[in-house]
């Protein structure tokens, strides 16, 4: 009595992807060079992996864009791109005026490109399919309210997967010519590498707790309720956003962005 769980799954999927063909360009007008990650103990298995980049030749640099909009169906067979995800959320109203409500959500998204994208430009196939891990958020909200003195407590609890991370090296043309055999296009002096995988790494969880006092005041027919509401109760320092620029001296992964610190409000409303 009093309680219900519900359990969804729910399935998403997208089609008919346009994409973008730039005429002047094929497969065939790239070479391929080698990057070499740095060996670094916070890069997977400690760094000094390869990973197969692709340059654009010279004599197809700097040309103007002559570019082309149609289905990717043109190509080859179409992208499959779908989410599959689980919710189950439970609620309680016991008999002593406790409420309570909270759940999870666990979902996932894939992407494959592969069958078309090497046939579009850049035949470079990484990361044409994505499987990102299975990612779950919790979620809670009880209340209460102690009788006699009319004061309701309530409160709500999130927690959130971290952010996915990436490592953008900047590779120097010197350092591309020793596999590619000559310096990047275009005299370009540089090229950004991300040297993780989506979905590789994740930063940490975010979790918040929040918290309402409120005391419930009559007068005649009417109702006041003053309350204070504080937020982040426990003060969590959890990184929202962080340096994705790579660089081996310590400063890559450094936090630019945490949640918001602890902070109460008073507020009153009143009912007549």
């Amino acid at each position: 009595p009093r309680v219900s769980v519900e359990v969804a799954y729910n399935r998403r999927w997208w089609g008919n992807f346009t994409v973008t063909d730039n005429q002047t360009l094929g497969p065939g007008d790239y070479e391929t060079w080698i990057a070499t990650a740095p060996s670094d103990p916070r890069l997977p298995g400690g760094g000094g992996y390869q990973i197969v980049e692709y340059e654009v030749k010279p004599e197809k640099s700097g040309l103007t864009p002559q570019n082309y909009v149609t289905f990717e169906t043109d190509f080859g067979p179409p992208r499959k791109r779908y989410w599959n995800g689980v919710d189950v959320t439970g609620s309680a109203r016991m008999s002593n005026g406790l409420t309570f409500q909270g759940g999870t959500s666990t979902g996932r998204n894939v992407t494959d490109r592969c069958a078309s994208l090497v046939n579009i430009d850049s035949p470079n196939p990484r990361n044409c399919r994505t499987v990102l891990p299975f990612k779950t958020t919790f979620r809670g909200s009880a209340s209460y309210t102690v009788p006699k003195i009319d004061v309701l407590v309530s409160g709500t609890f999130r927690s959130d997967q971290g952010t996915p991370l990436q490592a953008q090296w900047v590779v120097s043309s010197a350092e591309a010519a020793k596999t590619l055999g000559r310096p990047l296009s275009g005299g370009a002096p540089n090229v950004t590498v991300n040297l993780l995988e989506p979905g590789e790494v994740w930063g940490d969880r975010v979790n918040v707790i929040d918290l309402r006092l409120a005391k419930i005041l009559r007068f005649g027919r009417t109702r006041t309720n003053v309350g204070v509401d504080v937020y982040n109760l426990f003060n969590s320092s959890a990184v929202l956003n962080y340096n994705q620029a790579y660089n081996p001296v310590g400063t890559w992964l450094t936090p630019t962005t945490v949640v918001q610190g602890r902070f109460a409000k008073i507020s009153a409303s009143l009912d007549f």
